[in-house]
């Protein structure tokens, strides 16, 4: 009787191998995927553009208050800022919320901007962001130190927080309400 080996072959093995791990790294990547649109309700929370137009901005300013809408001086240079601010958020804050009585303060006293769109908008991130057809950015105060962004459901101490944009950003869109209010003064 004759016995016959044969050799195995190391690049099927190590073909075999690189299949394996891919098929790990797909499965992995897809439950990331998975999880995080099922956390934040967002599907494409991947994407990392925001194309919404504002129907108003309405500018809170020590007492003040103007309307911007799409018309006036200053609203492309807000809605770009804000799209921009937005689109590319650098933290997500879990236990900040914005009462009632702080939002209250900011239209009454101090300075903050209220972006109203015609239908809820969704901004694409990996953090649970609800959508809203209202958000709010103060513009000074603590708030406005880490340059934060709360979307207003109609719920006050809504249990998600806000996002914060880069200074950067933050920057431009203060510059970009100024000029605004400028333009209504």
């Amino acid at each position: 009787m004759e016995t016959t080996y044969t050799k195995k072959n190391n690049s099927s093995s190590l073909l075999g191998l690189l299949n394996g791990a891919g098929t790990i790294a797909i499965v992995v990547i897809l439950i990331v995927v998975a999880v995080t649109a099922m956390t934040n309700g967002d599907l494409l929370w991947f994407l990392k553009s925001f194309n919404a137009q504002a129907e108003a901005f309405t500018i809170y300013w020590e007492g003040a208050t103007f309307t911007v809408t799409p018309e006036d001086a200053g609203y492309a240079e807000m809605m770009a800022a804000f799209a921009q601010g937005i689109e590319k958020p650098v933290a997500f804050e879990w236990n900040i919320a914005f009462s009632h009585e702080n939002i209250t303060r900011y239209r009454e006293e101090f300075k903050m901007l209220e972006i109203v769109f015609a239908e809820p908008v969704q901004v694409h991130t990996r953090h649970p962001f609800p959508e809203a057809k209202t958000y709010l950015i103060p513009l000074d105060k603590t708030h406005a130190q880490w340059h934060r962004i709360f979307a207003f459901t109609g719920i006050t101490n809504y249990s998600s927080g806000p996002l914060e944009m880069s200074t950067e950003h933050f920057d431009a869109l203060y510059t970009a309400v100024e000029g605004a209010v400028a333009a209504q003064q």
